[in-house]
């Protein structure tokens, strides 16, 4: 919930992330963030936006995924959540041998608590947890 730490993640600058949003915030005429001091807190309209943006980029995932079973190619992505112990000691060894079996899957790790974990999954922004 940060437009810099979201510009950092993007590899983009700061104002580019705020120019973006008002952009869909003027297509749509309506606000996405609600901006209290300096930090920002999605409204009805951008956690609409959030949930729809979700289900575009899962179904890209799943097309990309049954379009590369057909040419029997591994590929795609998946996220993973962890907690922090088992981030650190268990999934280094499992990661690396799965990197060997599929090493065209991208894999991302979210490293969290048990609670975030479960609210990243349930919310579908992580794959398996």
């Amino acid at each position: 919930m940060s437009f810099t730490k979201a510009a950092n993640e993007l590899f983009i600058s700061q104002p580019a992330i705020s120019k973006h949003i008002q952009e869909l915030e003027k297509e749509y005429g309506v606000q996405l963030f609600d901006r209290i001091g300096n930090r920002i807190q999605l409204t009805r309209a951008g956690q609409l936006m959030l949930d729809h943006a979700c289900k575009i980029i899962d179904a890209y995932q799943n097309l990309d995924f049954d379009m590369k079973k057909l040419t029997e190619k591994s590929g795609g992505e998946l996220r993973i959540g962890a907690s922090t112990t088992i981030s650190q000691y268990v999934l280094p060894e499992l990661i690396a041998e799965f990197r060997k079996l599929y090493p065209d899957i991208r894999l991302t790790l979210l490293s969290g608590n048990s609670h975030e974990i479960e609210d990243a999954l349930a919310a579908g922004r992580i794959d398996l947890g």
